[in-house]
């Protein structure tokens, strides 16, 4: 019985290869992923993970495609497969092809959202980072960075203390290094460790700033809008911890608000709007930190 099931999976995965059976073959197998029960899950996914960068673009697509479908449906029930989906997923980001790259980043916003049994930093945080910090090559490295965003943007809960203390500093050693290539998607998953909370009380605020500001000035324009993007999301997460930097800031936002790329102006001019509307600094209400003290000078942060 197993074997025959296992057996029609994978002449339906088979099929996917082919236009002309794609369609039928592609409505089965989601008929199929919604019925699976635990005796057949395993040998399901098993069929799923199996294929490779040897199997046509449209089945290695389909397989992604399906993960999601599983994870919707069957949720909690993945939990002991997600060490296995996620290795599976490291290989597919290595592909040439960026449709299944994009379609891996939405099978782990997908899994993330869904699969919560176990927390978030021992099921994804720690298997989708050690790929961030470990990848070589490039794909795999923009790759799984955006992963790893996807995964905090979509968890009801990243544990934002744990997130920030485990991430910031080795991501900001990350943007200094000049080996590594993904710097724009680094600057993604910072963006998104900001945006769930992940920065609350950062000891680092100032070089955070800083390296996010020097960033807009890359000859790189995915960087460029990524940098405004985080810094967008600091003067909306951290309003009141900014206003030290927000003066410093604001001359260097005005000078970079006309990029030639439209996508950057947008963004960079959304920032610009945020920071606006982050209070004027006075040293007279909030000291100082001992650690920003040697930053700023006659009260105003010094970017440079």
């Amino acid at each position: 019985m197993a074997q025959n099931f296992k057996l029609t999976v994978l002449t339906l995965i088979t099929k996917l290869s082919d236009r002309d059976t794609f369609a039928a073959a592609a409505a089965e197998l989601d008929s199929i992923a919604s019925a699976l029960d635990n005796k057949t899950l395993p040998t399901f996914l098993s069929c799923i993970l199996s294929t490779d960068s040897a199997d046509k673009t449209l089945v290695r697509k389909r397989c992604l495609h399906l993960l999601s479908t599983l994870s919707l449906i069957h949720t909690n029930v993945l939990s002991p497969f997600l060490p296995k989906i996620l290795t599976y997923l490291g290989r597919r980001l290595r592909d040439s092809d960026s449709s299944i790259r994009a379609q891996c980043i939405s099978a782990v916003s997908s899994l993330a959202s869904s699969v919560t049994k176990t927390p978030f930093s021992n099921a994804f945080l720690k298997p989708l980072s050690e790929s961030v910090f470990t990848e070589h090559e490039p794909n795999a490295q923009i790759g799984s960075a955006l992963c790893l965003a996807a995964a905090i943007d979509a968890t009801p809960d990243p544990d934002p203390g744990r997130l920030g203390k485990a991430l910031l500093p080795r991501l900001e050693r990350l943007l200094k290094s000049e080996a590594y290539r993904a710097k724009s998607a680094v600057l993604v998953v910072m963006a998104s460790v900001i945006g769930v909370g992940g920065v609350s009380g950062y000891s680092g605020m100032g070089g955070l700033v800083k390296c996010f500001v020097g960033f807009l000035s890359s000859e790189d324009w995915a960087a460029r809008k990524a940098a405004a993007e985080a810094l967008g999301k600091l003067a909306v997460a951290e309003r009141d911890a900014m206003a030290e930097f927000k003066n410093g800031s604001l001359k260097v936002f005005e000078n970079r608000r006309f990029d030639k790329v439209k996508a950057v102006r947008e963004v960079m001019n959304q920032m610009i709007e945020a920071w606006k509307q982050v209070p004027d600094f006075s040293e007279d209400v909030s000291p100082p930190p001992r650690s920003m003290a040697s930053s700023r000078g006659n009260g105003v942060f010094s970017l440079f």
